[in-house]
């Protein structure tokens, strides 16, 4: 074994140790996409680690060794910190190759004239075996240390959840440094989905799984998470935004109650609303929509009287635009349905005809999304007519119309 020519070459290459170093990184950075973009102090750290690795290869390749276990556990804390500041895997391990094979052809240059064949034979072998070693001992440090950050990050995301919902440390500046931490941001606007099972509980891979679900429906990112949880038997979801899982909560079983356009502060309430809704609804309710919205939600706490609502919510949430100025036929058309109980009646009552009525009708449930002649959506838009036409501040006088923009033309209208 040439070991003097090895050591000859080992000590030209000590001269200038921190050009081999910044070589290595060079050309790691070149080829894989991952390590182009490093700060400066993740570029100081990789040429340390560049520069000992190269150093214990030649040590190795002039003692024909191996890897220590000192070694060893040093590669699986490099491991241990690739994953914690969320390097790839795979480009980890490239980046030891691509710089093992620039370490060997600098050594064979170096050495050139002094080595022989069994030198540069030995130089692969060392090499190889210390490939082997170091990448067992990246991995293991890597996937143990994800599995840690995920069970941590699942449990935080857990945490933030059940917080949100009942309200607990949810300021502003809690919520950006915890969102921060998570690496995720938190939505300004949210929509609050309960879920219950027909029988038994929702168990938590049960939740997982609707919102792998909804998750692929919102076409989110593949490592943007969502806030979910168990609570009391049900399950939890916060939506960025709105989307139906009507036809998974039918194939489950399941009924829902979906609060949209919570902002943080607005959880609490919205949580508290949909849990009394998938509680206390009737069957009827969720054949008329499921999940259920924020006008069944509040209609039915207005009957349980908990959580307290403002029956002027009420009002506004079943209502809403046909309480425009613009839409006030509509919502005199929708009145006369439910004071004569036709549209024949309706129409005779208000001077229309009788298709003008229906299209009344027919406008008012595009609308609100209510249909004014179905059983449950009739109940909530009956109820808050009465509750507004009890209400001074918003009760105006009700008089017939012959017609207004938009509705059909009265062909034969009544005298």
């Amino acid at each position: 074994m040439a070991v003097a020519e090895r050591v000859a070459v080992q000590r030209r290459l000590q001269v200038d140790p921190g050009r081999l170093a910044t070589d290595l990184v060079a050309a790691v950075q070149a080829g894989i996409p991952a390590y182009a973009s490093l700060s400066e102090a993740q570029q100081r750290e990789t040429r340390a680690i560049a520069a000992w690795a190269v150093g214990r290869l030649i040590e190795m390749w002039i003692d024909d060794g191996s890897l220590t276990e000192a070694d060893r556990r040093r590669f699986h804390g490099i491991g241990v910190a690739r994953a914690t500041d969320g390097r790839p895997l795979l480009a980890v391990l490239r980046a030891y190759s691509v710089a093992a094979v620039v370490a060997c052809d600098l050594i064979v240059r170096t050495g050139a004239g002094s080595l022989d064949v069994d030198d540069v034979i030995v130089l692969n072998r060392t090499t190889l075996m210390a490939l082997e070693d170091l990448s067992e001992a990246l991995f293991t440090g890597y996937t143990t240390t994800m599995q840690r950050l995920a069970d941590d990050r699942e449990a935080s995301l857990a945490g933030l959840t059940q917080d949100l919902l009942t309200g607990r440390h949810v300021s502003a500046p809690a919520l950006r440094d915890r969102a921060s931490q998570l690496g995720m941001p938190i939505p300004l606007d949210v929509s609050v989905l309960v879920v219950r099972a027909g029988s038994g509980e929702i168990s938590a891979g049960e939740v997982a799984d609707l919102a792998s679900i909804a998750h692929d429906q919102l076409r989110l990112a593949p490592d943007a998470p969502l806030l979910q949880t168990r609570n009391d038997g049900l399950g939890v979801l916060l939506l960025p935004e709105p989307t139906q899982l009507t036809g998974e909560l039918a194939a489950r079983g399941w009924t829902g109650c979906r609060i949209d356009h919570a902002d943080p502060s607005d959880i609490p309430e919205a949580f508290r609303l949909a849990v009394t809704a998938v509680r206390t609804a009737p069957r009827g309710a969720f054949t008329a929509r499921n999940p259920l919205l924020r006008a069944d939600a509040l209609y039915l706490a207005v009957l349980r009287g908990e959580p307290p609502v403002d029956p002027r919510h009420l009002v506004d949430a079943i209502l809403g635009p046909l309480l425009q100025p613009r839409h006030r036929h509509v919502l005199e058309g929708v009145q006369g349905w439910f004071d004569h109980g036709s549209a024949t009646e309706a129409a005779t009552a208000l001077s229309l005809h009788p298709q003008t009525m229906r299209h009344r009708l027919k406008r008012a449930a595009q609308l609100t999304g209510l249909d004014p002649t179905s059983s449950w959506d009739g109940l909530l838009l009956h109820t808050a007519l009465t509750a507004r036409a009890g209400d001074p501040a918003t009760e105006t006088r009700r008089r017939p119309s012959r017609g207004a923009p938009g509705d059909p033309p009265a062909r034969h209208p009544v005298a």
